[in-house]
This record gives structure tokens, sequence and C-alpha cells, in this order.
């Protein structure tokens, strides 16, 4: 390591180990019934929610700041705390995003983290803005269950009749226990991933990739430069699976006997078929010969595959 930057390295840790550290910690249950609506909007916290076989809500805030000044620490702290509004139908956890303002410049390291666990009958609703979003469980009442971020990943394991997850640059991974129902997922430039299956998904992206699978039914993905890997586990009949995408490639894969109609064209890309079809002398286009389900699939420049 050359002089100068080992030299930055040991004023850091120097800096790290005078400074003031404050926390505060907020622990807290409230009551609930089937159908609660848990609302969490808090900025730059991380959100983690679990559902449990427990009859309240229960909640836990911990927010760390280490600063150069007590003063500057308690500053952050204060600036990051919640607002708790607990009503009969809702429950509402609020926190602004205070990100840039110059009180914080002497804070050198931080924790914020909103920990909530649910019975499965609440309907949670949660939205971040840099933090990262994690939900896991089941929440059956939760129609949609709504995950939303500015430039966190979000994450979900388990199970919910529907899933909307959208974020700007964050990543979007879902982890189903069993086929959701319905998925509508939506990122800028992070990646969408769906293992375990979906009944009904719809995806858009601009130049992140998604990869589907496990899918059950219905089917729809745009993207602009992003890649689409798809997997069916059954397309039935009367069903329509449509990706259209800019430069990215696309490959999906339908289950054993399917017969599929409809039609991959590409621009410029090239395209593999393991499905017969008629070719288009005048355009890089295969219509296949099969009537049901319908297989649509559009890309400029990318290569398309159709196994």
């Amino acid at each position: 390591m050359k002089l100068p930057a080992l030299c930055a390295v040991l004023l850091l840790l120097a800096s790290v180990a005078t400074a003031a550290e404050k926390s505060q910690v907020i622990e807290k249950s409230f009551p609930s019934q089937p159908g609660k609506v848990v609302r969490v909007d808090v900025g730059p916290l991380d959100v983690y929610v679990r559902a449990s076989d427990i009859p309240d809500i229960r909640l836990k805030v911990e927010l760390v700041a280490a600063a150069f000044s007590e003063k500057q620490a308690n500053a952050w702290i204060e600036a990051h705390l919640p607002t708790i509004d607990d009503t009969e139908g809702e429950l509402r956890i609020t926190a602004p995003d205070p990100g840039g303002l110059s009180l914080f410049k002497g804070v050198i390291v931080t924790r914020a983290r909103v920990e909530l666990t649910l019975p499965q009958s609440a309907r949670p609703d949660l939205s971040t803005s840099s933090g990262t979003l994690r939900a896991e469980g089941e929440f059956p009442e939760a129609k949609p269950l709504r995950l939303r971020s500015a430039s966190g990943d979000i994450e979900f394991t388990g199970w919910v009749s529907r899933l909307e997850a959208r974020t700007v640059s964050g990543n979007v991974q879902v982890l189903a226990t069993r086929a959701i129902d319905d998925l509508l997922g939506r990122s800028s430039s992070g990646s969408i991933e769906l293992t375990g299956g979906a009944r009904k998904a719809q995806c858009d992206n601009a130049s992140g990739d998604v990869h589907l699978a496990g899918l059950l039914g219905q089917t729809a993905v745009n993207t602009t430069s992003g890649n689409v890997v798809a997997r069916f586990d059954a397309l039935p009949a009367g069903q329509e699976a449509r990706f259209t995408t800019g430069s990215g490639k696309v490959r999906v894969t339908l289950p054993p006997g399917t017969e599929p109609g409809g039609a991959l064209a590409s621009t410029k890309g090239d395209i593999r078929s393991s499905y017969a079809g008629k070719t288009d002398p005048e355009a890089i286009k295969l219509d296949l010969s099969g009537k049901d389900p319908k297989v649509f699939v559009t890309t400029g420049s990318g290569k398309i595959e159709l196994l």
C-alpha cells in the first residue's frame, strides 16, 4: 500500500476510535385484528418484516450514529427518528429522508433499521428510499403486498397472493415458497429475479436483467437493454406470454408437450427455436405453427431462444 493511502486509512481508523457514539432503541407492541394495515415509509432506514403466529404487532427501531462530536451524533439520531401513529385499523410508521444536510458532515458510521414482527393477518405496505427492504413469511390478507424503494434492494421470501415490488435502481429478489398468484416487478437499472413461480407475472425494466423461474401462466416482460430468462412449468391453452426488449437477449423455456403459436421477431439478432414455424424471407421472423398457447418475442438486436 502506498504511504498516502496508508496514512488515510490510519487517520480514518483513529477518527472512528475517538468518535462519539450515540444510539437509541425503541421497542413497542400494538394490538392487531385481521386486515389491519401496517404502513411503513421510512426514507433511508432499512426495513425487516417477518410474519409469525402471534396476536399482536411488535416493533423495534434501532438507530446508531458515530460522529466527531456528540452533538452531531445526537442530531443524526433526532433527524431519523420515525413517527408512530396507531389507530384501530392502521399502524403508520414514517420517517423523513434528511440526507445531505450539513449537520451530518461529521457523522462517520450509522446504522438505522426498523424491525417488525406481524401476525399473518396483517396487511403490510412498505416503502424506503435508499434502505434495504426485506420481508419474509406468509401474508394471506395482503392483496397486494406492496414493497417500494428508490435505490435500495427489495427481497421477499414466502408467499402472498399478489405482490407488487417497485424500485428505481435497486434489485428485486422474490423467493416464493409456493407460486404467487399475481406478480408485478418494476425496476430501472436493477435486476428482477423470481424463483418459486407465479401464475401471472408482469415485469418492466430498463437496463436490468429479468430472470423468472416456475412460471405457470400469463406473462409479460418489457426491457430496454436487459436480458430476459423465463422458464415455464406450465402455460395452459388460452394463455399468452409476451417478451419485448430493445437489445437484450431473450431465452424462454416451455414445458414438455407445448405446441405454441405466436411469433419470434428480431431486427438484427438471431433466432433459435425448438418449435416448428414458418420463416419470413424478408425479415428475421418465425411464425410458430402451433395454435395454443401463444408466445410472442420481439427484440431489436438481441438473440432469441425458444426451447
